[in-house]
C-alpha cells in the first residue's frame, strides 16, 4: 500500500540566488508562492547576477520582517529592504529577455556592489511587468522565477539520490517551492495534475537542472549534478523535480494532503 503524499516542505526565494525562507504557511498569488524571486540581482548591464557565476550569493540570507525583508552575509551590515520600492523604473535582462522593473537604490545597490565585488542593483518585479512561463505549457505570469511559478521535489526521489552520492544532501539544495513526503521514488515524474489542500496545480515540465545545485555554502563543487547526470539525463538535460502552475490563488500550509487528480503523458 502507498504511502498518502503530503505537504512536508513549503519555501520562498525573495531574492533570486540568495537563500530560501522556510514557511509554516504560505499563500499562493499572481506569481506563485507570496515574494518569490520579486527581487533580482543586476550587474551595471542590467543583466541578471546569480549564483551560476556567484557562488558567494549562496551565503546571502533573506529574513521577512514587517514591511520587507532583511538581508544578511557575512563580513556585512545587515540590509533592510521595504517590500514596495519606490525607486526608479529600469529595464533589466533575464536570460536575455527584457523586463521593466524598479531599482531599490540608495543602500541597497551600494551593499551589494560591495559584497561582490562589482557595479550591481537589487531590482524589484512589480505588479505591472509582464512576463510568462513558456507558452508550450500556460499563460501564467512569473515574476523572476527561471521559467515556471512554482517549483516541487519529493522527499523520496532525494532519499534515492542520497543513496548513490558520498555525501547526502537536502530536499532544500534542489531550491524547491514545495517539498513532497511519501509516494515511490520519482513518482512526479508521471503527475499531470495535483490538488495540494484546496488548490489545484498543473504538473507542465521536469527542473532541468544547472550547476546552481552544486553551490554549496558559497562554492561550487561538483555533486550532486555529477551522479543525476549518471542517471536522470534526458538528451542535454538532466533532470529532478517537478514544475508547476497554480490554476487558483489560496493558501497552502505544511501537513496538506496531496492527492494526483490526473496522470501525466510526458
Amino acid at each position: 500500500m502507498s504511502t498518502p503524499l503530503t505537504l512536508s516542505g513549503l519555501y520562498t526565494y525573495p531574492i533570486k540566488s540568495a537563500r530560501g525562507v522556510a514557511l509554516d504557511r504560505a499563500r499562493v498569488e499572481l506569481f506563485g508562492l507570496g515574494l518569490d524571486r520579486r527581487w533580482m540581482v543586476v550587474d551595471g548591464g542590467g543583466r541578471q547576477v546569480t549564483g551560476r557565476d556567484f557562488p558567494r550569493m549562496d551565503l546571502v540570507g533573506v529574513g521577512l520582517e514587517p514591511g520587507g525583508l532583511r538581508v544578511t552575509a557575512p563580513g556585512m551590515p545587515p540590509l533592510p529592504v521595504p517590500h514596495g520600492p519606490g525607486g526608479p523604473g529600469r529595464l533589466v535582462h533575464i536570460f536575455r529577455q527584457p523586463v521593466q522593473a524598479v531599482e531599490v537604490g540608495g543602500e541597497a545597490n551600494a551593499w551589494w556592489s560591495a559584497y561582490l565585488g562589482l557595479p550591481a542593483a537589487l531590482v524589484y518585479f512589480p505588479d505591472e511587468a509582464e512576463r510568462h512561463m513558456n507558452p508550450r505549457f500556460g499563460t501564467a505570469r512569473i515574476s523572476f522565477a527561471d521559467g515556471n511559478p512554482l517549483h516541487l521535489v519529493s522527499e523520496a526521489s532525494v532519499a534515492d539520490l542520497n543513496t548513490r552520492l558520498p555525501h547526502p544532501v537536502t530536499p532544500e539544495r534542489f531550491r524547491p517551492n514545495l517539498v513532497v513526503r511519501g509516494g515511490a521514488a520519482y513518482g512526479e515524474d508521471g503527475w499531470g495534475r495535483i490538488r495540494i489542500g484546496d488548490l489545484e496545480f498543473g504538473v507542465v515540465e521536469p527542473c532541468a537542472r544547472c550547476s546552481v545545485l552544486n553551490i554549496s555554502e558559497g562554492r561550487m563543487g561538483g555533486e550532486p549534478l555529477r551522479t543525476l547526470a549518471g542517471y536522470r539525463r534526458r538528451g542535454r538535460l538532466v533532470e529532478f523535480g517537478q514544475n508547476l502552475v497554480h490554476a487558483e490563488q489560496g493558501e497552502l500550509k505544511l501537513g496538506d494532503p496531496i492527492v494526483v487528480l490526473r496522470r501525466g503523458s510526458r
